[in-house]
């Protein structure tokens, strides 16, 4: 669960003004807005990273992927993953936590590359380790800052249902900002919508997306029409 409150943030100058939310285990949920609408900087004050106005309540622990991972590391996949089991820098490691890592190898199918150093992977593969790294603490809440935008489309996909399998094996309540309409519209069970600091909307892509949302938020003009259970969404 992540829960805030009242929540306000700013940096030289506001950028989020009082909102309020509620998200559940088990859901995908999707942060959406315009760059520099303020995605990055709920997810910053959510992991603890940044100051904040206002309350903000999560039930378990928290790990965070965001946009600066470095896969330019001398470190294998295995000692990647297993570096997210280290704790205030303590760098003590049990025989657990290597079991523990051993297993998100398998949860996430990247067994065969375990002792190859990750940047020989390509960027669907690292991704995948980096998303290994903040499972294997043991997370209730996982955030995760624009996890596909560096990949191809295929990889987006794949990356995409990876999270929401795992979210729902392991009843995790993940938040995720996102750019790419399509994955959103396939992808969220929940959308908070950010605009002008503020809320502009909340719900499921179809009480959140519509011809009025795309124009006044994106200044795009679109067709959205219902097909067969479907939704399909032209930009004009």
């Amino acid at each position: 669960m992540i829960e805030a409150r009242n929540l306000s943030i700013s940096y030289d100058r506001l950028i989020i003004d009082d909102i309020s939310f509620k998200l559940e285990e088990g859901n995908v949920n999707i942060l959406m807005g315009r760059n520099g609408s303020g995605k990055s900087t709920i997810l910053n004050a959510i992991s603890g990273i940044k100051a904040h106005r206002g309350e903000i309540k999560t039930s378990g622990k928290v790990s965070y992927l965001n946009q600066n991972i470095n896969s330019k590391i001398r470190f294998t996949v295995f000692e990647t993953i297993l570096l997210g089991k280290v704790e205030d820098l303590s760098l003590r490691i049990s025989k657990e936590d290597k079991k523990e890592a051993e297993k998100i190898l398998d949860i996430l199918d990247i067994r065969s590359y375990r002792d190859r150093y990750i940047n020989r992977l390509s960027g669907g593969e690292v991704q995948k380790v980096f998303i290994g790294q903040a499972l294997v603490a043991n997370p209730k809440v996982l955030l995760l800052d624009e996890p596909v935008s560096a990949l191809d489309l295929k990889n987006q996909y794949e990356i995409m249902r990876i999270i929401t399998d795992l979210t729902r094996k392991l009843n995790l309540t993940t938040l995720i900002s996102l750019h790419q309409i399509g994955l959103i519209e396939k992808f969220a069970d929940h959308i908070i919508l950010i605009n002008d600091k503020k809320i502009y909307r909340e719900g499921t892509s179809r009480e959140v997306m519509d011809e009025k949302m795309f124009r006044e938020v994106f200044d795009m003009e679109t067709d959205i029409r219902d097909f067969d259970g479907n939704r399909y969404i032209y930009f004009k």
